[in-house]
């Protein structure tokens, strides 16, 4: 517990330090605001005549989040000069009535080169509507950066009307299965964050939080696949961070938004914000309902079970989610450096399962047996809140200044599912049962979970800075799980399957960075964190309690090397763990169906990955291009185990491995051409895995394989307010241990029409157009050899419609110190 004591006292010299500083504060009036050296100029000229265009704007903003820096107007002859500038790579953009656009990416200054000058800018005269026009500026779609890509969903067409989930599914890396489980890499072992923030859902009450999130309220998708020690070391494969909407405009400021499909979806949702002087408030809030239609098939072989020989299974579901909820961001600024933020989101939902699924049991000639129909209906009710208070020391206009940040976040999820189990048997056999018991499962979750967190950062001249911080994590889970079988007419509760469990965590944890640039070329960083873990496992009706606590430490390096402003290579480590969670931990035995059960394993240990990683990037007048090779190896892998007991009955639980290792290369690239931008991309990656170590099974399962994927997403802009998207996804199949996925296929192509200009537009998708994504498996573990397809009923035609009042005017950006890298010294935003 001494980090934790020592988190609270820093906590407290931190609050009574900003005390001071705040009743230190200048009297009140004006006063000039400290800027930066640097410095970016430039003449702006009609490239018809020559003659310089004397009215219109310039904007310089932050490269890595697009964040505004600062702004002038042309001078009569054209000129013009943006200067205060921090040192840190910036874009710019040009903007004047009656001519094209001019956008530049990239622009580096640095304290060797504190002045770029853009020379000549010349414009393109271009038709103009004068009635109603608005100058705003606009964020890449795609944002490659050597800490993370940050992927906008603004104009992400082929996920308008949808959800998270269809979100995901557009983003590079990242792979959703048919039960809403994320990957990255193939990897499960992701952390998925909301706002910067982990949350504590997992598996199955993860994806069903993710499907109905609507897809409207993300802002941004950022992808971190090699964090620095600076961020939560959880999650092996790296951080999916979910960026909610949180903008708000001058004044008073607000939209609406609808959408419908040929599914039955029906959404609806609004948003709300006021900023004025030194207070900003952002509100929004959505509704979401859908239904979705499953069907599969699964074939299995027997080589244990001898009775039956083959079971072929038909499975058809009916899925109806409903869900609401909002968002709720404030903000209140005291002066320029010190800030105070409030933020919460609250989502409840509903989610109704209606399944079937007809057995049919065959001999060794494949002659029908026996045959039998089992039925679910479930019903799950899922809560979710968060509530973040937090205190910002930082001055935005001089980073080089010291900053801190104090946070104190709490999070509750709550999850209840009621499963009705029945059914019919219309052949009976030795390999079928005699009858299906009916039988109602009642299963609660709750996941309440505090955070604390203090960050500080101190610069050292112009070229090193020491970032460091403490956390503490109080988490707990909670599981009842009940039976109660129909008996003589009457439910009776069954007390040897109740049962029910408890699971605490407490992780204290501090961390240090050191980052340092070597002239304007060269860029380190070192970090280590350090954490301390209690935990335990209680199950009180089989008197089992388990007590763990150990210490690890995860350390990170980076070196970056610019060869010129547009091109950089970075190579880095780090280490990272996935704890077990308390699903896979437990040992109570869920009856998924008659011949389907699941249970956890109490001797599952975490799992550690190190990571090296390079990362080559490289900006073009027409585009980008992004490489990014890597190598992990990862220790006690956890694995999910399927095998089938004497009496016919598939049982999946979990196991470690002894170690897997994977050699692999991401590649993305962007084109801009005319009206069409263009963004592609594929990934190659051979793993390897030393499983002769699992104990829940006599077969050495092993494995190598290849696995690879590509991706494309093209937009073309019909016209200054009509746009066509398009998007497209392959991953091949490949080999896991005792098995493998088939091949997966995600196809999407919307079309957007800008009816109030930037104020609002309607869009309308097609979903999945030739009905070809599946998921599905094929297991060969010495026991059955299995082959499962699920076709999950994406294809449909969705229509959204949203309209905005107001001028857009970002919030100010928000500091999310578990949402950055920091990978980049002193100076670079």
């Amino acid at each position: 517990m001494r980090p934790l004591r020592a988190l609270f006292v820093a906590i407290a010299l931190l609050a009574l330090s900003s005390a001071d500083a705040t009743a230190q504060a200048a009297p009140a009036g004006p006063r000039p605001l400290p800027s930066g050296i640097g410095e970016i100029r430039g003449r702006i000229a009609d490239s018809a005549s020559g003659q310089p265009v004397k009215g219109g704007s310039v904007t310089v903003r932050r490269l890595a989040d697009s964040s505004f820096i600062g702004g002038a107007l042309p001078k009569p002859d054209g000129t013009f000069r943006v200067d205060g500038l921090p040192p840190g790579r910036y874009t710019i953009r040009i903007r004047a009535l009656g001519f094209g656009q001019y956008a530049k990416n990239d622009l580096v200054i640095t304290p060797a080169a504190p002045a770029i000058d853009l020379g000549t800018v010349k414009l393109n005269i271009v038709a103009t509507n004068l009635q109603g026009q608005q100058v705003t500026a606009e964020r890449d779609d795609q944002a490659l950066s050597p800490d993370r890509n940050t992927y906008s969903t603004k104009n992400m067409t082929t996920a308008a009307g949808g959800t998270a989930i269809d979100v995901l599914r557009n983003i590079p890396a990242v792979e959703v299965d048919g039960s809403n489980n994320v990957s990255l890499r193939g990897n499960a072992n992701v952390v998925i964050q909301i706002n910067g923030r982990s949350t504590p859902l997992k598996g199955d009450q993860l994806g069903m939080f993710l499907a109905q999130l609507p897809a409207n309220t993300l802002q941004t998708v950022e992808v971190a696949t090699n964090p620095s020690a600076k961020n939560d070391p959880e999650g092996t494969a790296g951080i999916i961070n979910i960026v909610l909407n949180q903008e708000a405009e001058l004044g008073l400021s607000g939209g609406i938004n609808a959408g419908t499909s040929s599914t039955g979806q029906v959404n609806l949702g609004g948003n709300i914000g006021k900023q004025q002087g030194p207070f900003t408030a952002f509100l929004s809030l959505n509704g979401n309902r859908d239904r979705r239609t499953m069907t599969g098939t699964t074939a299995r072989t027997n080589l244990v079970v001898l009775t039956p020989a083959f079971v072929e299974t038909a499975l058809g579901a009916n899925q109806q989610p409903t869900s609401g909820g909002g968002t709720l961001r404030t903000e209140y600024r005291f002066n320029v450096k010190n800030a105070l933020n409030f933020d919460s989101y609250l989502f409840a939902g509903r989610f109704n399962v209606e399944q079937s699924s007809n057995y049919t049991d065959l001999d060794a000639g494949r002659n029908v047996i026996g045959q039998f129909i089992q039925s679910i209906d479930q019903t799950s009710h899922s809560n979710n809140i968060d509530f973040d208070l937090a205190f910002h020391h930082q001055n935005q206009n001089r980073p080089q200044e010291m900053q801190y940040h104090l946070d104190v976040e709490y999070s509750n999820s709550e999850n209840r599912s009621d499963v009705g189990l029945s059914g019919v048997v219309l052949k009976q056999s030795a390999g079928a049962p005699s009858s299906i018991p009916t039988e109602t499962d009642s299963l609660t979750y709750r996941f309440p979970a505090w955070n604390l967190k203090a960050d500080y950062m101190k610069p050292f001249g112009a070229t090193m800075k020491l970032e460091a911080g403490l956390k503490g994590t109080f988490r707990t889970t909670s599981n009842d799980f009940d039976v109660s079988t129909l008996t003589g007419g009457t439910f009776v509760h069954d007390n040897a399957r109740s049962n029910g469990f408890s699971y605490r965590e407490n992780i204290g944890a501090a961390y240090a960075l050191l980052s340092r640039a070597f002239g304007s070329k060269i860029q380190t960083q070192t970090g280590l964190r350090a954490e301390n873990v209690d935990t335990r496992l209680l199950i009180p009706r089989q008197t089992i309690q388990t007590d763990n606590q150990y210490t690890s430490v995860y350390p990170s390096a980076i070196l970056s090397y610019n060869f010129t402003q547009l091109r950089q290579a970075k190579l880095s480590y780090s280490r990272r763990v996935s704890r077990p969670f308390p699903q896979q931990l437990s040992p109570v035995v869920l009856r998924l169906d008659s011949r389907t059960q699941q249970y956890g394993n109490p001797k599952l240990k975490p799992e550690y990955t190190d990571a090296f990683e390079i990362n080559m990037t490289e900006a073009k007048p027409w585009g980008s291009l992004q490489l990014n090779p890597y190598v992990r190896h990862t220790g006690n892998a956890v694995r999910s185990i399927q095998f089938v007991d004497a009496a016919g009955i598939t049982t999946s639980t979990f196991d470690n491995v002894a170690s897997t290792v994977t050699i692999g290369s991401d590649l993305n690239a962007s084109l801009r051409r005319g009206a069409m931008t263009l963004f592609g991309g594929g990934s190659v990656y051979h793993y390897s895995s030393d499983a002769k170590t699992l104990t829940t099974t006599t077969r050495n399962l092993s494995t190598k394989a290849v696995s690879w994927s590509v991706r494309s997403n093209a937009t073309w802009k019909l016209s200054a307010l009509t746009d066509l998207q398009a998007f497209a996804n392959y991953r091949a199949p490949f080999k896991m241990e005792g098995g493998s996925q088939l091949a997966q296929v995600n196809i999407n192509i919307g079309a957007r029409y800008k009816a109030w200009g930037d104020a609002g537009s309607i869009a309308i998708r097609v979903a999945d157009p030739f009905n070809m994504t599946k998921f599905g498996y094929r297991l060969d573990n010495g026991t059955v050899i299995e082959t499962s397809e699920r076709l999950i009923g994406l294809r449909g035609v969705i229509i959204a419609i949203n309209r905005n009042f107001g001028t857009q005017l970002k919030l100010r950006p928000k500091a999310e110190p578990d949402a950055q890298s920091a990978a980049t010294p002193v100076g670079t935003p």
